[in-house]
């Protein structure tokens, strides 16, 4: 992905007021000058040189805005003026050092300069663009996610609309993905596209559109083993189990170690009580899978329901350590404490679990009884309240 240069049009010249002193003019004009240069060697390929030149540019910069700030002359509106340009001209060398870092596959460092130069001027052109491909080109898609939006509202396009599809996917937005590829000009003739617009679909539990996407990636393109699983997820959120089983079970067919194949098939005999299939489809996929968290909570959710929770309870604790945020874990965890009689270390994951997901229903409901088993009568009885409310909602 080529980030375009900003060029000296960043650089807004201006005489300065002629009342105010020569000294701070002067000096603005100095560090225009010292831009100049800087584009000079940039144009002529003396990387090297232009790097030196704007990295001395932002130092010159920053003593004539830091005088500017802090004396009293010139008179306010040019003082205003002149910090005006001292600005445009610090956002234009990150600009152009962030580009340089970018075209060396350095994202992380021009994503960084980049934020400078918004921090510097936030209308310098194209800064939101520039910032989001070198975020998503960097693999911080979180990061990505917000200037990438405003380069979209800013200048629509297909291309850009894609890069932020992508990004929202890979930070489990899938609504937001799939709301962006539905129209896109290109899906229909494009199975990439149709792919990640099925998978934005499925996970975000639109199951019969999404088994209608994947039904005719596979008429059309021939089966794959990514493809039966997904397939088999949309018949699965649908309630049609049989159809799920036989799309998983040819998705193993194609390829034994295919993620989620096992996952989905151990959810569904879950849901059908079938307990100790559950945990065997389960422990197949974290044979194959073994940092697979959903697959690891749902292993615990079966264990719990089987009335182990001695082997529930580390599973759950593995994965906590690896992703504390994880809310139903936390849930789950002080849910099972808290049947065995260990209130107090109940408490501390149910507390934790309602301060990252507030209006959850069960987790409320849960804290309650925790509060209750420790004598906390007044803060159970709000946790109720709390649950009663939330369930209203639904």
């Amino acid at each position: 992905m080529v980030l375009a240069f900003a060029g000296s049009a960043l650089l807004l010249a201006g005489a300065a007021l002629s009342d105010a002193p020569e000294t701070a003019p002067g000096a603005v004009a100095a560090l225009e000058r010292s831009m100049s240069a800087a584009e000079e060697s940039l144009r002529s390929g003396q990387l090297a040189s232009a790097e030196d030149r704007y990295r001395s540019a932002l130092r010159e910069g920053a003593l004539v805005l830091a005088a500017l700030e802090s004396g009293e002359a010139p008179p306010a509106p040019a003082r205003a003026e002149l910090k005006r340009r001292v600005q445009a001209a610090l956002a234009g060398a990150y600009l152009n050092l962030g580009v340089m870092q970018a075209r060396s596959g350095r994202f992380a460092e021009a994503a960084e300069l980049f934020e400078k130069a918004a921090e510097a001027d936030a209308n310098v052109p194209q800064v939101q663009y520039s910032l989001g491909v070198a975020y998503f080109n960097a693999r911080r898609y979180d990061k990505a996610t917000g200037p990438l939006s405003r380069a979209l509202a800013e200048r629509p396009g297909p291309e850009l609309k894609r890069m932020l599809a992508t990004a929202w996917l890979n930070t489990k937005a899938y609504d937001k993905a799939a709301d962006l590829l539905r129209d896109d000009p290109e899906l229909s003739a494009n199975p990439s596209l149709q792919f990640a617009y099925g998978l934005a679909l499925v996970r975000s539990d639109r199951a019969a559109e999404a088994e209608r996407v994947f039904s005719q990636l596979i008429a059309r393109h021939g089966d794959s083993a990514e493809l039966s699983v997904l397939l088999g997820q949309a018949h699965a959120q649908q309630g049609e189990f049989e159809a799920a089983r036989e799309s998983l079970r040819r998705a193993l067919q194609l390829q034994p170690d295919v993620a989620e194949a096992n996952a989905t098939l151990g959810v569904i005999n879950l849901r059908e009580g079938r307990l100790a299939e559950a945990e065997e489809a389960l422990r197949a996929e974290l044979k194959q899978h073994p940092a697979d968290a959903s697959a690891q909570q749902n292993l615990a959710i079966v264990l719990d329901a089987q009335q182990r929770p001695a082997e529930a309870i580390p599973i759950l604790r593995r994965l906590l350590e690896a992703e504390p945020e994880r809310a139903t874990a936390r849930y789950l965890l002080g849910k099972i404490l808290l049947a065995g009689g260990d209130a107090t270390a109940a408490l501390e994951q149910l507390e934790a679990a309602a301060r990252q997901a507030p209006d959850d229903a069960k987790i409320r409901y849960q804290l309650g009884q925790a509060y209750q088993r420790l004598g906390r009568t007044e803060l159970a009885e709000q946790q109720f309240e709390l649950f009663r409310r939330l369930k209203a909602k639904r």
